[in-house]
């Protein structure tokens, strides 16, 4: 018969996360989670002083949170609108059969620079493409490119109201308490 049990299952999606990764956190690591999420340039110096820990044993805390997937990267937020970027828009795509995120027609779209997020859904519609463009000209002419792939669904951004969040923990506070 064999043995009954079985690993507990991991992630296809997030690799090395366990099923409650904020276990491995405690209420420093959501510190030091919510300064950097908000305070990108803070200085190790600045964080040890907000947390009451020295810059080395925040640089190693910092240095565990990238190697276990925590933090993912560090990128400045930039106004596309100040770059000639007049207009953000929503694309959603019913690919035609055939297309798929590997396709070499999908992936000559999404390395434009106007396409800056793409994600695969479940739903009517498979993807979901962020772009911003300079004008309606420009959003039609990227229209163009992309119902080439499949039918299309756009929504123009009139504002954005809330546009980013700290993301903490499932079922913590800021402060780190449960």
């Amino acid at each position: 018969m064999g043995d009954s049990t079985s690993a507990p299952k991991v992630s296809r999606h997030l690799p090395g996360f366990t099923n409650d990764p904020s276990a491995e956190l405690d209420s420093i690591d959501t510190q030091l989670l919510e300064l950097v999420q908000t305070e990108g340039r803070i200085t190790l110096s600045e964080l040890g002083r907000r947390v009451r820990l020295s810059p080395a044993a925040v640089a190693e805390r910092i240095r565990r949170l990238e190697g276990n997937g925590t933090i993912t990267g560090y990128a400045a937020l930039v106004a596309p609108a100040r770059l000639g970027y007049g207009l953000l828009a929503f694309v959603r795509v019913n690919p035609h059969g055939g297309f798929t995120l590997r396709h070499p027609r999908t992936q000559e779209l999404i390395a434009r620079p106007e396409v800056l997020e793409v994600h695969h859904v479940v739903g009517e519609d498979c993807w979901i493409l962020k772009v911003a463009v300079g004008d309606t000209g420009h959003l039609e002419e990227l229209l163009e490119q992309i119902s080439a792939l499949g039918r299309t669904t756009t929504s123009i951004v009139m504002s954005s109201p809330v546009e980013r969040k700290v993301i903490m923990p499932i079922g913590r506070d800021r402060s780190g308490h449960p």
